[in-house]
């Protein structure tokens, strides 16, 4: 593979390890508050990606890590969205005042 091209496949790969990694750990055990959630994964697309991979410098490698940072969350998210579904279900019931 073309070196160049290598580079702008690590930075994708980079962005999206890291940015998943990050997911992960504020949600080790278990989505309890859906803002929460929403707003972890909201900080983690506004970071630019020079505080992810500070090293990659060309604009197409930052673009890759965003890109990679993207997929991350998104791939995250889907994950998830079963236990997120159950949440806000959850959350309804609390605020309907049906729960036991």
């Amino acid at each position: 593979m073309n070196h160049e091209f290598q580079q702008y496949r690590l930075a994708r790969i980079e962005g999206f390890n890291v940015t998943r990694e990050r997911l992960q750990s504020r949600f080790r055990s278990e989505i309890g508050d859906l803002g929460e959630f929403e707003k972890a994964i909201a900080e983690q697309l506004a970071m630019p990606p020079a505080t992810i991979a500070a090293w990659r410098q060309s604009e197409m490698e930052q673009a890759d890590c965003r890109e990679g940072m993207r997929l991350a969350a998104l791939e995250f998210y889907w994950a998830r969205r079963e236990e997120i579904r159950l949440s806000i279900e959850n959350d309804c019931t609390r605020k309907n005042g049906f729960e036991n």
